[in-house]
């Protein structure tokens, strides 16, 4: 149940205090901060977690475009705000959440006005009026705004003043700390600390070290792909092409991240998104990239366990025989079947994709090697058109029927260098020992990159896994 509150509306006062003299230098002058004293205003505040219950269950009973509207209403909703658009990283939005510390909701508004910072800034309590705006989901998360057909628009520049109130209170932020797999809707729009991570070293390497967001392909967002030293786990940061530090290169440690959980521009992946560089504290120069599988493969194995040579395949029978061929980051790249000189292979290039960023995975069905012992794993590979070595293989014990829970291993690969304008020879990537694995297998081919940083073009062929039966 709500209950009647009266707050105090905020109203700007300025004192400007100027003082002249004839042999005043300009430094002289001084502007007083800025008072927000108070003023009654009668309404009910709601928190963001009854606003967005009501969106909730207006979801549920009309569908995806359902909206909340406020009309002849004299509520109010009260929040944090998080978001800082100094660095142009936000634009024309406020990110609100409930609590400055320990908060459990948050909010996203669209307003007609840029800068938003000089008016609302970081840790700002603000209030917001309800009458005559809407809620609903752009961009798959909750946005505050304006009802313009099915969408939501910005609150317009002529009633921002009216609709949006700042209060004298100015708090410290406390981050709520949270790790890549605890990621839900629950907690969108709350600034957050993840520690313990770090970019993933296909897009930090020399010379081909990634921008934050001034890759050519990079749209209206960089996006850049970050992976969890506790579990491996990946998720995407997400930096505008508009900010001012889009050109800064990607830092090469490991640390943390505070900034705003929220999601892509399609609704479907959660993103993390910085105010400003300075919410990336990568101090630790130990990396955390993976350890690789240590098996004994001096042995020799003749039975066969595995084999797939491509030869007379189209992509689609590799996904009716079990293959699973997936690009994480939502893009459309993926892997193909290629042919020269009457050989077939598992082809992946991101050449002319423009695509910024992309994880793609093939994997192979499950392998059972409980019947065997000395198994080892082989497979040929041609690298060309090389930009950086952006192919890993790993395996795994424990498919999940999802690629990002599973926990994968290392493999020690040789993934060959190709030339930079042509082909290198098929190589053997093997053997490799699977000996100290039981019970069924997957063995995965992880791709990353981004077109035209790192693009190199693979041929994957010949994989078998052979062993000794008990």
């Amino acid at each position: 149940m709500c209950t009647k509150n009266k707050i105090k509306k905020g109203i700007f006062l300025l004192n400007i205090v100027v003082i002249l003299s004839n042999c005043a230098p300009e430094n002289d002058l001084t502007i007083p901060d800025l008072v927000v004293a108070e003023q009654e205003i009668d309404g009910t505040i709601l928190p963001i977690d009854a606003v967005l219950g009501m969106l909730g269950q207006a979801l549920e009973k009309e569908g995806e475009n359902a909206k909340v509207i406020f009309e002849d209403t004299d509520t109010y909703v009260l929040g944090y705000v998080i978001s800082d658009d100094k660095a142009g990283n936000f634009f024309k939005e406020l990110i609100l959440q409930d609590k400055n510390i320990n908060p459990s909701a948050g909010m996203r508004i669209l307003v007609n006005k840029s800068p938003l910072f000089t008016s609302y800034e970081f840790g700002r309590k603000i209030v917001i009026k309800l009458n005559g705006l809407s809620l609903g989901i752009q961009n798959g998360v909750p946005t505050l705004g304006v009802s313009e057909g099915n969408d939501i628009g910005e609150i317009p520049s002529f009633s921002i003043d009216n609709s949006i109130i700042r209060l004298p209170e100015v708090a410290t932020i406390t981050p709520l700390e949270l790790d890549f797999e605890d990621f839900t809707d629950d907690f969108l729009h709350l600034y957050i600390r993840v520690s313990d991570i770090q970019f993933n070293k296909n897009i930090i390497s020399e010379p081909s070290t990634f921008t934050f967001a001034a890759e050519p392909n990079d749209g209206f967002d960089g996006e850049r792909i970050l992976e969890s030293c506790k579990t491996g786990r990946t998720t995407v940061l997400s930096t505008s092409t508009f900010s001012d530090f889009k050109g800064l290169s990607l830092p090469p440690q490991q640390g943390s991240f505070e900034g705003i959980l929220t999601k892509n521009f399609l609704g479907d992946m959660y993103n993390l998104v910085l105010n400003d560089p300075t919410g990336l504290i990568f101090d630790n120069e130990s990396r955390c990239d993976p350890v690789v599988l240590q098996c004994d493969a001096s042995h020799t194995a003749t039975t066969v366990v595995f084999e797939e040579d491509f030869t007379a395949l189209k992509i689609k029978d590799l996904e009716t025989k079990g293959w699973i061929n997936s690009n994480t980051t939502r893009g459309k790249l993926t892997y193909k079947i290629g042919d020269f000189a009457e050989n077939q292979y598992a082809l992946i290039t991101g050449f002319r994709s423009k695509e910024p960023i992309y994880e793609v995975w093939l994997i192979t069905p499950e392998i059972e090697l409980t019947a065997y012992t000395n198994t080892l794993l082989d497979f040929d590979l041609q690298a060309g058109y090389d930009n950086g070595n952006i192919l890993e293989v790993f395996v795994t014990e424990n498919y999940t029927d999802d690629i990002a829970t599973t926990s994968w291993i290392k493999l020690d690969a040789a993934i060959p260098k190709g030339p930079l304008n042509s082909f290198g020879a098929f190589i053997a990537a093997g053997p490799i020992g699977l000996s100290c694995l039981d019970g069924s297998v997957r063995i995965g081919f992880r791709y990353i990159g981004g077109d035209p940083r790192a693009t190199t073009r693979y041929h994957i062929d010949t994989i078998s896994i052979k062993g000794t039966p008990n």
